[in-house]
């Protein structure tokens, strides 16, 4: 089974939406922007509303692979998968 890190260590995750090194999505960016802009509420509020649609989107693309994934995998693979934060 893989290894992999749980927590800690150097994987650069700085926050604002980045997760295990990755791009910040362009929702992320476009919402940090218009906060370290100054930017009115309302441009904020839309800013956030796209993140978290965008965010709601990929968490439901999310689990369903996860699910995909527990359809293959025998009952310790999956239980081995939980222990290191692939699974729910």
């Amino acid at each position: 089974m893989m290894r992999g890190r749980r927590g800690g260590g150097d994987n650069n995750d700085q926050g604002g939406g980045r997760r295990f090194g990755g791009e910040q999505s362009a929702e992320a960016q476009a919402l940090e922007k218009a906060i370290e802009a100054n930017a009115p509420s309302a441009q904020i509020k839309a800013a956030l509303e796209k993140y978290r649609a965008a965010r709601k989107d990929k968490e439901a693309k999310l689990a369903a692979a996860q699910e995909n994934l527990r359809k293959v995998l025998t009952t310790k693979q999956e239980a081995q998968a939980v222990l290191i934060n692939l699974l729910n």
